[in-house]
């Protein structure tokens, strides 16, 4: 996939919403990276009407063609230090940072991601791990690809490894659960995320989100390939004028300078109106003032399912790393990851809040094992889960 992509297929970006996990600023994300899906939690979701269908068919592995389109609202500060070339005076400036991104999200629902137990050997808990995987999948490729069939299994991060099924079986229920229990039940992973628990998600730039080139390339149905389309833009106006009367259609020219720096068409370093491919207009509808990102989206996804338009957008080159979702370790009470809440719990975290060295708690299990939501672990949460076993009896 190219840097910079003209293709008037979509415009956008995105993410997934995934539980009740640990968050980040969401200031941290850029391009493609890793992410929780709490970062999106306070972000407007939008219907791009289709815009971004072609994500689906990227050729990235464990892709399904289905996807999310998230937005939000950035407002910023930022302070840096600038030195003067003709004083050499260095003085603290700040500068406003205002915006909207726009994020895109695409479940893998093909892929099972585990983390193993840091405590332990990474090679012999891998060997053990194959082992328990061969049970399902006899003929999984080790170490190999994402495109090894029926299965492979492979390194993504420290610690961190992934099963891609490519058959019919994978998003099977029976079978992620079986594999997450006999994996836990030999003490060997903290972390386990079941199908479409991870996602490939990027942030794609658009400068307007209804600029528009006359004449485009769009993807074919089958999403196979680009072809040229010239659109009717007497009727895009008139279907304006009568769907969006408080919106002004417009053909944007280099001399219309002022119009062409707001639909984000002037080069700042060059100081001089530019249009894609040297072209000698543009057309553009334009909201009134004060048009909030979401409500001036919705008019672009109506635009792109009425007449299959789609402003000019940007993208970095793909990446392999996931948004990862919920860790299906996450159990309140279920202190030794084995998939069960029992006296064994209760009786470790006794001895880990006495101080037991050999009593071996993971991150996780330290969060499952907080019953009490005091940001400890303690005798309470001992008494806690005892509870929690006699209600079960």
């Amino acid at each position: 996939m190219k840097k910079r992509m003209r293709f008037a297929a979509m415009l956008a970006g995105a993410v997934m919403l995934c539980g009740t996990i640990s968050t980040v600023p969401v200031s941290a994300l850029w391009w493609w990276g890793t992410a929780g899906g709490g970062e999106f939690a306070d972000m407007q979701q939008l219907d791009d009407k289709g815009m971004f269908k072609w994500i689906g068919y990227g050729g990235v592995p464990g892709t399904p063609r289905d996807y999310q389109v998230y937005t939000q609202h950035y407002s910023q500060d930022v302070e840096a230090e600038v030195t003067y070339a003709d004083t050499g005076e260095t003085k603290i400036e700040t500068t406003h940072y205002e915006g909207d991104n726009l994020y895109v999200v695409m479940p893998r629902s093909n892929i099972l991601r585990m983390v193993f137990r840091a405590d332990l050997d990474e090679t012999e808990t891998k060997q053990k791990a194959v082992i328990i995987l061969r049970k399902y999948y006899p003929e999984m490729l080790v170490d190999a690809n994402y495109y090894g069939f029926p299965a492979s299994f492979l390194k993504c991060a420290p610690c961190t490894y992934e099963l891609c099924d490519r058959s019919e079986t994978a998003g099977s229920s029976e079978i992620s659960a079986a594999i997450m229990k006999d994996m836990a039940q030999a003490g060997l992973i903290t972390e386990f995320y079941s199908w479409g628990q991870t996602a490939n998600y990027q942030q794609v730039g658009i400068t307007y989100p209804t600029a528009y080139d006359p004449t485009r390339q769009k993807w074919n149905s089958s999403y196979t390939a680009l072809e040229d389309v010239t659109y009717d833009w007497t009727s895009v106006e008139a279907w304006v004028q009568e769907h969006h009367p408080e919106c002004e259609f417009i053909c944007v020219t280099p001399d219309d300078i002022e119009t062409a720096k707001k639909i984000g068409q002037y080069d700042l370093e060059r100081n001089k109106v530019f249009f894609n491919d040297n072209l000698d207009k543009m057309y553009a509808v334009i909201p009134p003032d004060g048009t909030a990102f979401p409500e001036h989206f919705a008019i672009a996804a109506e635009l792109y399912e009425q007449f299959g338009l789609a402003a000019g957008w940007s993208c970095p080159e793909s990446t392999n790393e996931q948004m990862i979702g919920q860790n299906a370790l996450t159990a309140a009470g279920d202190v030794n990851l084995d998939c069960a809440v029992d006296v064994a719990d209760a009786v470790l975290v006794a001895r880990f809040a006495a101080e037991d060295r050999e009593a071996v708690i993971t991150d996780q299990g330290r969060l499952n094992a907080d019953i009490s939501g005091d940001g400890n672990v303690t005798t309470d949460d001992t008494e806690l889960i005892l509870k929690k076993i006699a209600k079960k009896i």
